[in-house]
């Protein structure tokens, strides 16, 4: 049975909202399950229903609800004032935060949803929420007022915005997120100082502007976040000439020029941790494929613009080593027959050479034998098809004799003789050919059947000493 399109529009648009419904339900349930009278009052308040227990105590009393107290109705109504304080509050501090009139209660009490659940009002709640984001609103614009860098003076800015828009302007909140924000101006110009390797004289010179501009000028915050980023202009200089040839007394002599502060202990950290690192990539590198050239990537350091350390030789071996282990094997090397690709085995330690280059002829061999079992595989598959229709067509044919010869009214004519001898020729050549594919497909099997034998043992024998 199919319904017509304009019956199952409507069906699918509600199905939200069915779903929606069957939610609420489940959790009316669950709290009646629960008990706890005075949070079913809360979350009934807070949805903008009206306080309405005996409905409640009615739905509840078909379920296994649990006894809360000796007085539920009296902490269904204390939960339910709560609740509908919050639903209240809730919407007073969301258009306090979006600088909306305290009027805008007004609004609220003539809506569609309070009107249609009868929420009983509440201003007192609606004025603490307004009074609430309205601080919120005025702390956020003081701190974009102390990031941007400006004065606290431009309050007074603000405080005739406030007027032309008929709302409260809160200096107390303005104030504290100006004091937040300009926190962050100043941590900031020590953190981006830092960074580009300005020295914390710097300070000096954007401290006499502020104050020029009746900004409060915050050292500490400044100090605080340029004594942070230092540690990390230096470590991030150290991996930098590690690896371009620079060395740290060239570093130190433009740092002194400046007057900037040098920390020598993380520098070197850094340009040890990143030659560390540079010359086990190098080990990894060469070990695949390469011989070991440990002495000429050192000759060649000061070329490269890298430095050689006292673990150089160390790392390098030890790298180059564990990846020669993975290049010099056996299944890589048959691995690499098999692709057709050649290998240096002469890198590899001389008394597994002759076990890898058998390995690598019988990677080669291996996709021979591969291919010519898959042929054989395509040429089986193949005759048994045919082999299978064959069959099918003798089987046709035989039943078709068979309902000719069980004719009652066959005529006995030399027609009828000469469509027999046609048929049983037609069947002596159809057995003589499901012979032969027969023959053929049994070859062809054995031949696949060798060829996968031979495979087997090509990969079997590549650990042959």
């Amino acid at each position: 049975m199919h319904l017509p399109t304009r019956l199952l529009t409507p069906l699918i648009l509600g199905l939200p909202l069915l779903l929606g419904g069957c939610q609420s339900t489940m959790q009316r349930i669950a709290d009646c399950k629960a008990g706890d009278w005075r949070v079913i009052g809360q979350k009934d308040g807070a949805a903008g229903e009206k306080a309405d227990y005996a409905e409640r105590k009615q739905f509840c009393e078909g379920y296994d609800s649990k006894a809360a107290g000796a007085d539920p109705a009296a902490a269904y109504t204390a939960g339910w004032a709560q609740g509908n304080w919050d639903f209240w509050f809730a919407r007073g501090a969301t258009d306090g935060r979006a600088a909306k009139t305290i009027s805008s209660y007004g609004q609220h009490l003539a809506s569609e949803e309070v009107r249609k659940k009868e929420t009983p009002p509440g201003q007192p709640a609606y004025e603490a929420g307004w009074m609430q984001g309205n601080t919120d609103y005025w702390n956020g614009i003081g701190k974009r007022k102390g990031a941007e860098g400006q004065p606290l003076g431009v309050k007074d800015e603000s405080r005739s915005q406030a007027e032309a828009m008929h709302i409260r302007f809160d200096e107390a909140g303005f104030t504290a997120g100006w004091q937040t924000g300009n926190h962050t101006f100043w941590s900031d110009a020590g953190f981006s100082d830092a960074r580009s390797g300005v020295p914390d004289r710097e300070l000096a010179v954007r401290a006499a502007k502020a104050k020029a501009a009746g900004v409060q000028v915050r050292e500490d915050a400044y100090r605080a976040a340029w004594n942070a980023e230092i540690v990390n202009y230096w470590k991030n200089l150290g991996t930098q000439d590690a690896t371009s040839g620079k060395e740290f007394t060239q570093r130190k002599a433009e740092a002194n020029q400046r007057g900037l502060k040098v920390l020598e202990t993380e520098y070197r950290q850094a340009w040890e941790k990143r030659l560390a690192e540079y010359w086990t990539q190098a080990g990894h590198e060469d070990g695949y494929g390469k011989p070991f050239m440990l002495d000429q990537r050192m000759a060649n350091a000061p070329r490269d613009g890298v430095f050689v350390i006292t673990r150089t030789r160390e790392l390098y071996t030890q790298a180059w080593q564990a990846r020669n282990a993975q290049y010099c094997n056996p299944d890589n090397a048959f691995d690499f027959g098999r692709r057709g690709e050649p290998m240096a085995i002469d890198v590899c330690a001389a008394p597994i050479q002759n076990q890898l280059k058998r390995a690598l002829v019988s990677g080669r061999d291996y996709e021979v034998a591969a291919a010519r079992y898959n042929e054989a595989v395509s040429r089986a598959d193949d005759l048994a098809h045919r082999l299978h229709d064959g069959r099918k067509r003798l089987d046709r044919l035989e039943r078709e004799i068979r309902s000719e010869q069980e004719r009652k009214d066959r005529p006995n004519n030399e027609e009828t003789a000469k469509q027999d001898r046609r048929r049983d020729r037609e069947r002596r050549d159809l057995l003589d050919y499901l012979s032969d594919t027969d023959q053929h497909l049994h070859e062809a099997n054995r031949w696949a059947d060798r060829h996968r034998r031979e495979m087997e043992r090509l990969r079997r024998d590549i650990y042959l000493n």
